[in-house]
Order: structure tokens, then sequence, then C-alpha cells
């Protein structure tokens, strides 16, 4: 049986997937196969309160909330952290972390995790 990858996923790529009609879930599944997708408890509270900032966003975070659903994402309870620290936490328990937010990434490599990055709407990898 094919290894599960178990995928934890930040907020400005949810956030992408309006603003640049990436379909990063489909994407993952292709280049990876079997595929879990997580997201810490933190960025659902990222996405609330962005949500709140104008009806752009509101769109972004909607359209974002309901693939959230349709591809079955877990919510991981990653007590009071914030997102970041949250999916530090994640990648030291050999999650693979999509993010584009460079210090993050820098973060989770320096610490010997996987990150998946967006560059011209496609993943790349940065392992």
């Amino acid at each position: 049986m094919a290894r599960c990858y178990s995928i934890a996923i930040d907020t400005n790529i949810l956030l992408y997937i309006e603003k640049f009609k990436v379909d990063v879930f489909t994407q993952l599944k292709e280049k990876f196969g079997r595929v879990k997708f997580y997201i810490p408890k933190q960025v659902m509270e990222e996405l609330k309160k962005i949500s709140e900032k104008g009806k752009k966003l509101s769109r972004q975070v909607a359209i974002a909330e309901k693939l959230l659903k349709k591809h079955d994402v877990r919510i991981k309870n990653i007590s009071d952290l914030n997102a970041d620290e949250a999916l530090l936490k994640l990648a030291e328990q050999g999650f693979i972390i999509a993010t584009n937010d460079k210090q993050l990434r820098d973060r989770i490599k320096e610490k010997g995790g996987k990150v998946l990055i967006i560059r011209q709407k496609k993943f790349v990898e940065e392992f």
C-alpha cells in the first residue's frame, strides 16, 4: 500500500486558492498520491479574522472554507500557540508544511522539516 502523507496547510496557501485560481488540494493529491490534509485551529482562527476585513478577503476565505470541507481537511488542536508556532510543531512531528511564508519556511527547514511552496501556481518542494 502506498504511503499516506500528512500535509498541514498555512493560511496564505488557503487564500491563494481564490486569488490565483490554484487548486491546491488536487495538485497535492496528484503530487503525493495518498494525502491527509490538516490545518491547525489557529489557521481557522486567522481565516475568521481575515474574513472580517472586507468583501474580497471574505470571498477568498469562503472559497477556502468550502474546499476545506470538500477535501475532508482535519483541524489539529495545538494548544496555546500562534499559527506559525503550531505549524512548526506539526513539522517537528513529521508533517509536510505548505506555506509561502519565508520566515516560517526557513524555521521549518532549520529544524529539518519539509516544506512545500507555490511558485507560478504550482507546488514546489523545499526539503
